[in-house]
């Protein structure tokens, strides 16, 4: 099978998770957080319900203040007060007064339209009763929060396919919303294979091993993406035993199985034929990319399951998972993908010709102005650039060089803003 480009890897990513349709779930509202919206979701009532203060101060009629100055200010009797939270009793026995309001206490009735401050009057009290003093006219709406300013009942509040964050909760519970429903978590399975790798606690390790670093970044990122996942590792370079526990996962309804290594060239790479072996139908091995040339993707038979080979190399399974398993589980739960900066290169850069670059990189402000640069340290195996790194920079397949201030394309690196 031919080296394909990465846009038509993504494609046939993308296909595939359209045939499979996920199932959905109501969960309650506060679990439902970095789960993904099956049904837009609308206000069915007005927030706020009335009109209400904006301000602690006096409602007033805004025409009755349209006269007043310094020198003949309008002066208004205070015929009660009102909190937030009370039922408001409007008395009739007096004309042309006001009422005193705090803080989101509902406006009365009969034509009280705005909210003149506290500290913009002057209060006095003459024979028992208080009177406030208006020296300048308080124009309609003022300090008021009108019915249905932050939600109109009807309105769409969040559409399908929308991943619920914190704030969608809170304006959620504020609307009366205790369920939300949801995708079914997605299960992800990952077998890490290579005799070479032990696991991440190990305390001790020879030379000719190494710490297991892929499998708690991918189990840490697909967690942070709402979906359950599982860690297998292989210690040892065995077909036999890799056949047998895929096999194994196949029947336990995963929706995604990852594995890393073995998909290379190598003598010891026998993930490639084992896949093909238990029913794999491989849409493609190899994309024009770098790092994470060999990865594999493709689709069991039988269950549906998609099944991503990843190279072993730490950085190529972050470049695998962020730029080839998340769009496939973007698509299946119907989410926007993420849209890319456009963001000047600090420095020219050289690149293999062909192959589209997913390079380490940073994002840099100085008066004003953004960049971008390319941090040193670029090898597959290299993690300490990724302590420095808080983007992807992403180099088109064409040419070999790219130029100082040459536009590059940013990615926010795992999920983190920029």
């Amino acid at each position: 099978m031919s080296m394909i480009a990465y846009r038509e890897a993504i494609l046939k990513i993308q296909e595939a998770a359209q045939k499979r349709p996920l199932q959905e779930e109501r969960v309650p509202l506060l679990m439902g957080v970095g789960r993904t919206l099956t049904e837009d979701l609308f206000s069915s009532e007005n927030l706020p319900a009335k009109d209400n203060s904006a301000m602690d101060g006096f409602v007033v009629r805004s025409e009755e203040t349209l006269t007043a100055t310094p020198e003949k200010p309008c002066l208004f009797p205070v015929l009660g007060y009102v909190a937030a939270g009370d039922a408001f009793v409007q008395r009739d026995d007096l004309e042309g007064g006001v009422y005193g309001i705090m803080t989101g206490a509902l406006l009365p009735e009969r034509d009280f339209d705005a909210v003149v401050k506290v500290e913009d009057v002057e209060v006095f009290f003459d024979g028992g009763m208080s009177f406030i003093c208006v020296k300048a006219p308080v124009p309609k709406g003022n300090n008021v929060r009108p019915q249905g300013s932050d939600f109109l009942k009807g309105a769409r509040i969040l559409k399908r396919g929308h991943s619920l964050r914190h704030e969608d909760v809170m304006a959620l519970a504020s609307l009366g919303y205790s369920e939300v429903c949801v995708f079914k978590k997605l299960k992800v399975g990952v077998i890490s294979t290579g005799k070479e790798v032990v696991p991440y606690a190990t305390a001790m390790v020879t030379p000719q091993q190494v710490r297991n670093s892929s499998a708690p970044f991918l189990q840490s990122y697909f967690s942070s993406l709402g979906c359950d996942v599982d860690i297998f590792e292989q210690n040892e370079d065995s077909p036999q035993k890799f056949h047998q526990k895929f096999q194994e996962l196949l029947m336990n309804n995963y929706d995604v199985l990852l594995t890393t290594g073995g998909v290379s060239m190598g003598n010891w790479d026998y993930v490639t034929d084992a896949l093909s072996e238990l029913g794999v139908r491989t849409e493609f091995h190899k994309v024009a990319i770098r790092p994470g040339k060999p990865l594999l993707f493709g689709v069991h038979e039988e269950t549906r399951t998609a099944v991503f080979g990843l190279p072993g190399n730490p950085v190529s399974t972050a470049v695998g998972a962020s730029f080839f398993v998340t769009p496939y589980l973007k698509t299946l739960r119907g989410e926007s993908t993420q849209r890319a900066l456009n963001i000047p290169c600090s420095h020219a850069i050289k690149k293999p010709q062909g192959l589209r670059c997913f390079f380490k990189a940073r994002i840099e402000c100085d008066n004003g102005v953004s960049r971008v640069r390319i941090l040193p340290g670029q090898g597959s195996y290299m993690l300490h650039s990724l302590l420095e790194a808080n983007c992807w920079a992403v180099l088109p397949e064409e040419g070999d060089f790219l130029e100082e201030g040459a536009t590059v394309e940013v990615h926010p690196w795992g999920g983190r803003d920029l």
